[in-house]
């Protein structure tokens, strides 16, 4: 494919030709000069942190200008008036302890994070029950007010208050693990994205105070990524660290988040190759096809965020991030086509359902591709709370093919 007339393409080797080569002129003199010109050349080309080359110059030429309002993915009236059904009021509010310290336990016990201790993963899950339950509680009911129609304001009233409650007591701000940091991002993603169904809905005593709270974990969450000799920099994690990044930069009006958030989806589109495969989650073994999934869910949310924003994500590098759905969803047809790949027959529950589907609900609405239909008719309502929640609500398109419930 030809470039775009008026764009320049330079390699990665011309680049550190033009500028490292330079330093080795400076050798007789000051050496000080020299490493601050060698400093500044090797900076530059610290290729795990120079976004991808972008193909389209429309890609980004199209986006928003600097100073317009960040926008939400999410069209609550429009769902409303499509989807909603008369709701009674919500039940009493139930009140969660705030948690300040996220601290989860690793699970896997190999080198390539294929295999599982089951005794691990229990207490994983047992650490982390009443954090988990709060984002299922707080998303329930951003579900909910989406979904009632004439519109029950309670529902957003009372996930304002779990929110405020939560960020007067500045919870998750507080020490993390390992594990933990990565539950924080998922838990920040998942609040971000719910609150942004309810934010115009909460009371303004809570709604600043909210905000505030989650573009503070936001800036905690960015360090970890900062990383570049972490595979985790590269590799899903980084893609729901930019989810929930940008999500919380929408909430707060922070284009520094957003664009961040956005930078962290461009990483994993620069790695999609022809085939449709990232190279770091093949690596992955028999659960190859599972990790493929898990870092798609992310990028398809973000690239919704990003269209919002007049951002065509879904066109990057050659149209990357619909070679990576093709081949996710082949794979659940066929998982033979990911054994060719690894040589290891896949774990992989399927029919896929809950959370190894609920990103195809965007999907599906957005390209209509033919082969979801079964699918989604059969798993709907598609759940994944580090997607915001229901996701069938909020964006379930109407299916050609006879439901199978």
């Amino acid at each position: 494919m030809r470039e775009p007339r008026g764009s320049i393409t330079v390699s990665v080797f011309q680049l550190k030709l033009w500028l490292v080569a330079p330093c080795r002129l400076l050798d007789t003199t000051s050496s000080m000069l020299r490493r601050c010109v060698c400093g500044l050349a090797l900076l530059a080309l610290d290729c795990r942190q120079l976004p991808p080359r972008v193909t389209t110059p429309a890609a980004r030429s199209s986006a928003l200008p600097a100073s317009a309002a960040l926008k939400s993915p999410f069209d609550v009236a429009g769902r409303r008036a499509l989807i909603g059904r008369e709701l009674s009021e919500p039940p009493p509010e139930t009140v969660d302890a705030p948690i300040l310290n996220v601290t989860g336990v690793s699970f896997y016990t190999d080198a390539r994070h294929s295999v599982i201790d089951p005794q691990l993963e229990a207490a994983n899950r047992a650490e982390l029950a009443p954090l988990r339950q709060y984002v299922k509680r707080v998303t329930r009911l951003a579900d909910a007010f989406v979904e009632s129609r004439p519109a029950r304001s309670a529902y957003a009233a009372q996930a304002g208050h779990a929110l405020g409650r939560w960020a007067r007591a500045r919870a998750l701000l507080g020490n993390v693990n390992h594990q933990g940091e990565y539950e924080r991002e998922w838990t920040l993603g998942g609040l971000a994205l719910a609150y942004l169904e309810v934010q115009p809905d909460v009371d303004a005593g809570d709604e600043a105070v909210i905000s505030a709270w989650l573009c503070k974990i936001a800036e905690q969450v960015e360090p970890y990524y900062a990383r570049p000799e972490l595979e985790s920099a590269r590799n899903n994690h980084a893609y729901w660290a930019g989810l929930a990044v940008s999500a919380a930069g929408v909430v707060c009006q922070r284009r520094d988040l957003f664009d961040w958030g956005l930078a962290r989806a461009r990483v994993g589109l620069a790695q999609i190759d022809e085939r449709g495969t990232l190279p770091l989650e093949l690596g992955r073994g028999k659960l190859a096809l599972h990790y493929h999934r898990f870092a798609l869910s992310p990028l398809v949310m973000l690239a919704e965020l990003a269209s919002a924003n007049g951002i065509p994500l879904y066109d990057e590098n050659h149209g990357a991030l619909r070679r990576l759905a093709a081949r996710v969803i082949d794979g659940f047809a066929d998982p033979s086509t990911f054994e060719a790949l690894t040589g290891e027959a896949q774990e992989v529950k399927l029919p896929p359902a809950g959370s190894d589907l609920a990103w195809a609900e965007l999907y599906f609405a957005r390209f209509h591709d033919a082969r979801l239909a079964a699918w989604l008719s059969a798993a709907r309502p598609l759940v994944d709370e580090r997607l915001g929640g229901d996701l069938t609500i909020a964006f379930g398109a109407v299916l050609t093919v006879p439901s199978e419930k």
